[in-house]
């Protein structure tokens, strides 16, 4: 019997933010009726921003209550609770490693808590990151059976704990659970300026030196995927949860590219003007490099990637100019 969507009760922890947001949008659209619960609600969220706050119901709260979760998962009669609430800043993650450690860790272990003591237990799709497999310097493509890595940052540590319980609970309790690796999202609506996208569409049409800070020497190879690929991952794990439960997939845009390059694209794009990006961090002995291999997600779930790099970064300029808001 094949999986629908229609009428189907979502809960969504982080709902608001940028990648929750993008899933209530497919949610809608695919005729489920999604739920947000999340710390903060307001016209400058994504939701808002995206104009579904009057289409979906929100509830302000903290996912690491386990009382509430599972309060809502039985008043609503949730089939399916996407987790996605987390610390998701890196350097937020250094100057609050314990805070971090809560909203992601603690809080993706309150939430299986709450699903697998729900009066019908939900379907339970994670958040999880390419973070999961720590600092890598190897062009070679990280595979989902890949061990942990060491990283430079408290935010893979805080990732690869709830990355690891949701499997564990997948198999100890027979919650029809699984985990998304992603790697680094852009698109309309992502208001936080200090991922690099957004960082430099709001450099441009401020018309502020082209500057990205100390964090990176601009030599960072990594893998850009859009905003509505990953929501699409998170309905194409749910949708097949009784074959995959217990199992990690990665998703990425496959095109992997350097941090430099990918601020030289977003200035031709912008304005057809080639300008040099300034990245002041100290010069890396081995560059980064980090690509996920996402085969197993074509194969398993029928998942790739359908919006070329280009294409969607045209999109999300446009979206940043006619929305002076969100800037």
């Amino acid at each position: 019997m094949s999986f629908s969507w229609k009428g189907h009760v979502c809960l969504v922890t982080g709902g608001s933010g940028f990648g929750g947001a993008h899933l209530c949008a497919l949610l809608l659209e695919l005729g489920a009726e999604p739920t947000v619960l999340d710390l903060e609600v307001s016209e400058a969220r994504p939701l808002a921003l995206l104009g579904l706050g009057p289409m979906v119901r929100c509830v302000r709260g903290d996912a690491r209550d386990v009382g509430l979760v599972r309060g809502l998962l039985d008043e609503t009669r949730a089939g399916t609770l996407f987790h996605l609430a987390a610390q998701p800043l890196v350097p937020r993650s250094v100057a609050e490693p314990y805070e971090t450690l809560q909203n992601n860790a603690l809080a993706a272990y309150a939430a299986l808590e709450a699903a697998r003591t729900a009066a019908a237990p939900p379907r339970f799709v994670f958040a999880s990151s390419g973070a999961y497999y720590g600092t890598t310097s190897s062009p070679e493509l990280l595979r989902e059976e890949d061990a942990p890595r060491d990283a430079e940052n408290l935010y893979a540590p805080s990732k690869v704990a709830g990355d690891i319980a949701v499997r564990c609970y997948a198999r100890t309790f027979g919650l029809k659970a699984a985990v998304c690796r992603f790697m680094n999202t852009y698109g309309p609506a992502d208001t936080n300026s200090s991922r690099i996208v957004p960082r430099a569409v709001s450099s441009l049409l401020s018309g502020g030196s082209y500057d990205f800070g100390d964090r990176d020497d601009g030599t960072t190879r990594l893998d850009y995927m859009h905003v509505r690929d990953m929501a699409a991952a998170y309905a194409a794990v749910a949708e097949r949860l009784d074959e995959v439960s217990g199992e990690a997939f990665n998703f990425g845009g496959g095109r992997p590219m350097a941090t430099r390059e990918l601020a030289r694209l977003v200035s031709r794009l912008y304005d057809g003007k080639e300008r040099e990006p300034v990245f002041s961090g100290p010069r890396r002995k081995d560059t980064l490099c980090k690509v996920l291999d996402t085969r197993k997600a074509g194969t398993a779930l029928g998942w790739r990637p359908s919006i070329g790099l280009e294409d969607g970064l045209r999109e999300t300029i446009r979206w940043y100019r006619s929305t002076p808001s969100a800037r």
